[in-house]
C-alpha cells in the first residue's frame, strides 16, 4: 500500500472512531419501544402503561382479524386527561386505516381509561369495527 493509502484509510478509521461516542449519546436519549401500535403524539402526556393497555385493549375487544391489524395503522388524533380522586381518566380518539387503501373511510375507536393505581377500560366504541366492553 502506498503512504497516502494508508493515511486516508488511518483517517477515515479515526473519524469513525470520534462518531461512537456520539451516537452512543443519541441512542442513550432514544425513548425506549413500548409494547403499543397506536401511534400517540410525541408530547402526549399518557404513560407508557396507559399505551400500552390501549393496545390490549384493541387487540382483544376488537373484532379485527389478525392479519388485519397488523396492516392497519393505529394514531391516537385526540387524548383528553382530567383528575378524577387519586386517578386519572384518558379518554383517547384513536383512528384506524388500511394505509394502501385510502379510498376506505377510516375506523374510530374511542376508550375511556382510569389509571388510579390500576389500569382500567370504563367506555369502548368504535365504528365500522365491533368492539365491547368485557361483561361486567
Amino acid at each position: 500500500m502506498k503512504p497516502q493509502a494508508v493515511h486516508r484509510v488511518g483517517g477515515c478509521v479515526l473519524r469513525l472512531a470520534s462518531l461512537v461516542p456520539v451516537l452512543w449519546a443519541l441512542v442513550g436519549f432514544a425513548p425506549a419501544p413500548i409494547d403499543s401500535r397506536i401511534q400517540f403524539p410525541g408530547h402526549t402526556n399518557v404513560p407508557r402503561a396507559v399505551q400500552e393497555f390501549a393496545w390490549r385493549v384493541i387487540e382483544t375487544r376488537c373484532n379485527y382479524q389478525s392479519y388485519e391489524d397488523q396492516e392497519r395503522s393505529f394514531w391516537a388524533y385526540d387524548v383528553k386527561t382530567r383528575k378524577v380522586g387519586t386517578g386519572v381518566v384518558y379518554s383517547i380518539s384513536i383512528l384506524s386505516e388500511l394505509p394502501w387503501k385510502k379510498t376506505t373511510v377510516p375506523a374510530t375507536i374511542e376508550m375511556t381509561v382510569v389509571a388510579d393505581g390500576d389500569v382500567r377500560l370504563t367506555a369502548l366504541t368504535s365504528s365500522f369495527v365491533v368492539c365491547a366492553l368485557p361483561p361486567s
